[in-house]
């Protein structure tokens, strides 16, 4: 398997063990190789393996015979996993290339995703600090336990939702034993928005 999608079996090991989360090009690669839906195998939803002639028309229209590379654009405003930052900086600086099938294939919309750096302790072990988020913008509606990208008055924060009964929004961090949840009611709304959902995040060594 290693061999298959071009890593050592070191590397592969400390996949397994959750020690080092695989690149994008791994994960595509073990798709083509074993044509595992991308999506099920990141988040859990939908079918565990792709299903032929599924492809959406402009992906199968634009990938014949190539790979099609779309420039995501970087911003170096960084969202915090801790207890707050900051936006001083919100025009992007560069972009990196990323497959739009592999795009579409953890759920986003490629042409409305972007990236950003996630800064703190307080969304590991799920997200490391200086982790780069994938975050699609066109998923601005919460729904509960997905993690979003917050603006809270002037601070960006990466936090997993918690919808609770009496429809009070929670952000969690998943460390939760530093951090506890930020309520956000009724009277705390104006201040809230949503710059969308993190649908993929790159482990930067």
């Amino acid at each position: 398997m290693a061999r298959a999608i071009g890593v050592s079996k070191n590397t592969l090991a400390a996949y397994e063990r959750g020690e080092t989360e695989p690149t994008a090009t791994a994960l595509n690669t073990y798709r083509k190789h074993c044509g595992v839906n991308v999506r099920w195998l990141v988040t859990g939803d939908g079918e565990m393996f792709e299903k032929k002639n599924e492809l959406p028309k402009e992906a199968s229209e634009s990938t014949i015979g190539k790979t099609e590379w779309l420039p995501l654009p970087f911003f170096e405003a960084e969202a915090a996993a801790g207890f707050g930052r900051i936006a001083l900086d919100e025009l992007p600086t560069g972009s990196v290339a990323f497959e739009r099938v592999f795009l579409h294939d953890l759920g986003a919309s490629p042409d409305k995703c972007f990236l950003m750096k996630a800064r703190g302790d307080s969304m590991q072990p799920t997200i490391p600090d200086n982790s780069l988020l994938i975050v699609d913008q066109s998923q601005t509606e919460i729904n509960h336990g997905c993690i979003y990208v917050f603006r809270v008055g002037e601070t960006l924060l990466v936090k997993r939702a918690r919808v609770r009964m009496d429809n009070v929004l929670e952000l969690i961090s998943d460390n939760t034993a530093a951090y506890p949840p930020e309520t956000i009611d009724a009277t705390r709304s104006h201040e809230l928005s949503v710059l969308g959902r993190v649908v993929y995040f790159c482990r930067v060594p």
